[in-house]
């Protein structure tokens, strides 16, 4: 059988915990290659990496195209900091690579733009990993969702609030970013609200950001650590720490979005999503499907987890490569998600409501 070669692009804490231990379970991909501006850390990893799986060493590389170079490659995983994903995207691409891209697709919708259609041009696999999607408890609902359940879905609320959750790093650098819990989980939360509404056309976004709570220091508070030795503390602070925003859509349905990394208020970390129809709901966090069965109210609770989710988004990005199969999250749906989150901030910073022109 003729193993799919794997490289990964950005070997921080999202490749090492997320993507790599989900490509190793499969038999039918060959991991050979790791681009990383830290060649020293890396080529440790890479060295464990052999000693563990028992197979050669992956090759270490500065840059994307010294990779390319000098290894046979297939596919790519891009795990870096957001600014520089088109970037490493549209190398890979050039080069007759297929690609998963970690969320968000771009910080700028133009060059999300640009990048779709240069996806589409080079007809490879190009794929966004927008992980929640893949959930084992949102496939159950999107079950509900295409069978009608539902009826016509006309507003929907999604929410994501850390109390006190600051990623430390780049995240916090307007310039690397993008944004702050916008870009960073408030993509996840608008995404998987957009895509199980049936990813109606945006119309309008009002949006609210602010750095209200900043980095106060609190004792005994865990915060995500990067693994880079340069990426470990929050030298500039230049994004919000909280986002709100009221999105209208073509189809005479609405959504209401808030995020933070920042919050004096009750945490309530996990992704939350609520759906309202005609002729039923639907919430995730809790799981439940709400409808009416013979003249009577009903409360159903699917049995479901999160499972496995990023093994289930590279299992499928994996089946697309080899199948040439459609994803399910693909650079068109991305660039849809780059242009609200962009409509948001900019409603922001305005003070008005920003109409699709």
């Amino acid at each position: 059988m003729k193993k799919v070669r794997v490289a990964i692009v950005g070997v921080g804490a999202i490749a090492i915990n997320s993507h790599l231990p989900s490509y190793v379970k499969r038999n039918d991909v060959e991991i050979v290659g790791f681009v990383d501006l830290e060649t020293e850390r890396v080529h440790k990893i890479a060295k464990k990496f052999a000693e563990d799986h028992g197979c050669p060493v992956p090759g270490v590389f500065s840059t994307i195209e010294s990779m390319i170079e000098h290894t046979s490659v297939d596919a790519v995983s891009i795990c870096t900091p957001n600014s520089t994903h088109v970037e490493y995207a549209t190398k890979a691409l050039q080069n007759g690579l297929h690609v998963l891209l970690e969320k968000p697709m771009s910080t700028s919708a133009e060059e999300a733009k640009a990048l779709e259609q240069l996806a589409l041009s080079r007809g490879k696999t190009a794929m966004v990993g927008m992980s929640h999607r893949y959930r084992e408890d949102v496939t159950v609902l999107k079950r509900f969702i295409e069978a009608g359940d539902l009826g016509n879905i006309y507003y929907a609320k999604t929410r994501i609030l850390r109390r006190r959750g600051t990623p430390r790093g780049w995240f916090t650098d307007l310039q690397i970013s993008g944004g702050g819990p916008l870009m960073d989980i408030g993509v996840h939360a608008l995404d998987l609200t957009w895509w199980l509404m049936g990813m109606p056309k945006i119309h309008s976004a009002n949006g609210f950001m602010i750095k209200g709570v900043e980095n106060e220091k609190v004792d005994f508070n865990q915060s995500w650590e990067a693994m880079s030795s340069t990426n470990k503390q929050n030298e500039v602070y230049t994004t919000e720490d909280f986002a709100a925003a009221f999105l209208r859509f073509g189809n005479n349905s609405a959504m209401q979005l808030e995020v933070s990394w920042a919050l004096n208020g009750p945490e309530d970390d996990a992704l939350k999503v609520e759906l309202y129809g005609n002729r039923g709901g639907l919430t995730l966090d809790p799981l439940r499907i709400y409808s009416t069965t013979h003249g009577v109210l009903m409360n159903t609770t699917p049995a479901a987890t999160l499972g496995p989710f990023y093994e289930h988004e590279i299992n499928h990005f994996m089946d697309c490569v080899k199948n040439r199969s459609t994803v399910i999250s693909d650079f068109s749906q991305g660039y849809e998600v780059v242009r609200m989150l962009n409509m948001i901030a900019e409603s922001a910073s305005t003070g008005r409501e920003i109409h699709v022109t």
